[in-house]
């Protein structure tokens, strides 16, 4: 990976002819400096605001106040799991095509859009899946523009701004909820589309400004096929499936840890601020590791990916034992592991892509993180099922040993996927875009 990837470089096998009419990039201190990573995080916080002042509320709005059937309400958030998450590869291949600033300002756009459909879809079940599909498209081709643009930075920080990057959702989770319950509680949720369209529709404007010619186009465009080829690249494809077991264990907070309360009989209140303590401990965990995470090698920061297991897997084993401080306990641990399963998932991805890539490497990232998330709840759901055969302990051991196992492989290959970064950043090592034959992993101590 060079340090140009992704800002009108010419890919091989290029005419000089063909770089000349590419747009150049913009240069300028703000623009090369931290600037950039400075406008995206604080952009992704204030929009996060506005998405979980509304989202984790849309459910009970869209039965309660517009009449559609929890059936229906269901599918609608299938479909923006699914444009949200799945569709990750695509929107990091446009990324890379169109410009990742580009196309950042186009996904606030479409999300602005989105909510505002919010606002007359009324009872129509046609025109909500409608208007969440856009949410969920908006969304992916944000997050992929946004991770792309940090992953990019010619000012060095890749690493602490990515783990920033999840500090800014983590504390828009924290602040949004407390907005959406007032709101719920004045009938006043369709001002909180509106206001929620607002964020979007500032931060679009705002990136449109001051990202401006940030990435220009690839001097040849990479083409659609690219999205399959790089299902060729073993070392991507056996991070990303280890990164699914990361993903996996952080669900459970969303259903793991709410049916653990409720079982043991303790108050439902408590998931709030069990919730909220997840998310605190995180932020404060990852800004503190941030500026380390930069200075570890990749060898350091794959220790860190293994650590994660360790702790995620072990974290929720601790629920096997009744009562409030081992919850507490499991959420503490659980949280220091996804913060550093966090802090270095995208920045190993983004050490692993091959030049002009960066979006659609961190595509594949996503599309494990969406994967990873539905196996969670999948398996999650198993939890009653479980409890009602006395096999709760069974559960919480199969958690324990996804993250040992995503650790333990990941022990395995680590010096081989440090190696194909290191390779990777040297330009002369092979043709661009093409992953060396002797990328591909091999067990390692």
């Amino acid at each position: 990976m060079t340090p140009e990837k992704g800002d009108g470089v010419t890919l091989a096998g290029n005419s000089g002819t063909e770089a000349e009419r590419t747009p150049k990039a913009r240069t300028g201190r703000f623009v090369t400096g931290r600037g950039p990573a400075y406008v995206v995080i604080l952009g992704r916080f204030t929009t996060n605001i506005g998405f979980f002042m509304v989202v984790p509320f849309l459910a009970v709005h869209l039965t309660k106040d517009e009449g559609l059937s929890s059936f229906q309400t269901g599918l609608l958030f299938a479909v923006m799991e699914f444009t949200r998450r799945g569709l990750g590869i695509p929107s990091g291949w446009v990324s890379d095509r169109f410009g990742a600033a580009r196309i950042l300002t186009l996904g606030l756009a479409v999300e602005a859009g989105a909510y505002v459909v919010f606002t007359v879809a009324g009872g129509s079940f046609i025109a909500w899946g409608a208007a969440v599909a856009l949410l969920g498209v908006g969304g992916s081709l944000n997050n992929n523009g946004a991770r792309s643009v940090l992953a990019s930075s010619k000012s060095g920080g890749v690493a602490a701004d990515l783990s920033r990057y999840y500090v800014s959702i983590n504390g828009a989770a924290l602040i949004g909820p407390l907005i959406g319950t007032a709101l719920m509680a004045g009938g006043a949720m369709k001002a909180g589309f509106l206001i929620a369209a607002a964020l979007h529709l500032a931060f679009a404007v705002t990136s449109a400004v001051l990202l401006r010619g940030l990435h220009a186009t690839n001097a040849a465009p990479i083409k659609a096929a690219a999205m399959a080829e790089a299902l060729h690249d073993r070392p991507l494809m056996i991070f990303c499936s280890l990164a699914v077991g990361g993903w996996f264990l952080i669900t459970q907070y969303r259903v793991g840890l709410p049916l653990t309360v409720v079982h043991q009989k303790l108050s439902s209140d408590l998931v709030g601020p069990l919730t909220a303590g997840n998310a605190v401990v995180v932020m404060l965990t990852v800004w503190l590791l941030g500026s380390r995470i930069e200075k570890r090698s990749t060898i350091g920061r794959l220790d860190m990916f293994i650590a994660s297991g360790v702790l995620l897997g072990g974290g929720w084993l601790l629920c096997s034992v009744d009562g409030i401080s081992p919850i507490v306990a499991a959420v503490v641990v659980t949280s220091i592991g996804e913060s550093l399963f966090c802090g270095v998932v995208d920045a190993v991805v983004a050490g692993l892509a091959t030049e002009g890539r960066t979006g659609l490497y961190l595509g594949y990232s996503t599309m494990a993180w969406g994967v990873g998330g539905m196996l969670g709840g999948f398996v999650g759901g198993g939890f009653d099922l479980a409890a009602g055969h006395g096999a709760l302990p069974l559960f919480w051991l199969v958690l324990a040993l996804v993250g040992i196992g995503y650790g333990a492989g990941t022990r395995e290959v680590r010096r081989s996927l440090a190696g194909a970064v290191e390779r990777r950043r040297t330009p002369e090592s092979a043709p661009a875009g093409t992953p060396s034959p002797a990328d591909t992993p091999t067990p390692s101590g």
